[in-house]
């Protein structure tokens, strides 16, 4: 009988979005949990829209230069790079933005960014943007500043990424990229009733479109602040039994431990514009459903009647289906 510890030996696994806040000079020790659990890339974020624009770069810089010489990981802007770290052994690690605040204003920075390992963007963090509105925003649809970022993004071979935006800007950009979008990780609304969470005609719109969504692992997302594998799994199969297994992903937007970074719950309570109070944001802890979990989630959807392909595709394959389209190799 397949076991989930054969599937996930067999498998590449890829964490769409990892939670950790970006800071230059942040430890970055907690990656290798990430390795322990058998994620084979991660996306990790250098920048959002609660940070000024330098911020992005200073940690984008950082980053890179403590990651680079590391044995264990490789920097990759490719899927073949992923593949290859996968054979030798290491962890792949890219970098995402989670907003238009890092580009200054400036489309001509989305190429910059992608030249050094930004491979996947998203518009407008909770909050209204130059390019888009934001979920906890009144969201007026994309500027035509925000058309500009999606053109030179699909043009650069960025990854589309519309998590935390408004429903209309993400619809619209659904609408007008060349290239597949992504919800990198946001969870069905119809499962938990959550701003944060999207609604059942924006995940068809994303299949229909070619993406995926990435489930997301946030306890206040999943349920009443809950971190049990059995409510993952619960959006998981609510995406599958809407659009198939092909469109379904890993987003655990997960916060590995460091030694010099405040805690989720003291990150939400120092700027409420982002998080909105009542809104689940004060909960003390926020629990999350970490990587650590991915032998139970897979043990769970085994027990389902999920066979081998179906769990490849949400590992890592879909993700790796939609790279391939934006990032080429």
């Amino acid at each position: 009988m397949t076991t989930a510890e054969d599937i996930l030996s067999r498998h590449l696994v890829w964490d769409t979005h990892s939670g950790m806040f970006p800071a230059a000079g942040a430890d970055l020790a907690g990656l290798a949990a990430y390795r322990r659990a058998g994620v084979g890339h991660v996306a990790l974020c250098v920048g959002f829209d609660a940070l000024p624009w330098s911020a992005a770069v200073e940690t984008l810089s950082d980053y890179r230069r403590a990651l680079r010489d590391d044995p264990d990981i490789a920097l990759v802007s490719t899927v073949a790079e992923v593949e290859a770290a996968r054979a030798a052994g290491r962890m792949a690690v890219s970098f995402d933005i989670e907003g238009a605040e890092a580009l200054n204003g400036d489309p001509g920075m989305v190429a910059v960014y992608r030249a050094l390992g930004v491979n996947q963007m998203l518009l407008a963090y909770n909050l209204n943007t130059l390019a888009a509105g934001g979920c906890h925003d009144f969201d007026d649809g994309l500027t035509p500043f925000g058309r500009q970022v999606v053109a030179e993004m699909n043009r650069a071979g960025m990854i589309v990424d519309a998590t935390h935006m408004g429903y209309r800007s993400a619809a619209e950009v659904l609408e007008i990229s060349a290239s597949p979008v992504i919800f990198s990780h946001s969870n069905p609304r119809a499962v938990w009733d959550h701003e944060r969470n999207i609604p059942d005609d924006l995940i068809r719109a994303c299949a229909d479109q070619g993406g995926v969504v990435g489930i997301n692992g946030i306890g206040i997302f999943l349920g009443p602040n809950v971190d049990d594998a059995e409510s993952f799994v619960r959006h998981v199969t609510h995406i599958t039994d809407l659009v198939g297994p092909d469109h379904v992903a890993l987003g655990f937007d997960w916060v590995p431990p460091s030694r010099n970074l405040p805690d989720l719950s003291e990150i939400v309570a120092q700027r409420p514009d982002f998080w909105p109070r009542g809104k689940g944001y004060d909960a003390k802890p926020i629990r999350m459903v970490a990587p650590s979990a991915l032998q139970q989630i897979v043990g769970l959807l085994i027990a389902r009647g999920w066979d081998e392909p179906a769990l490849a595709a949400l590992l890592g394959g879909n993700m790796t289906r939609v790279a391939r389209a934006s990032w080429g190799g």
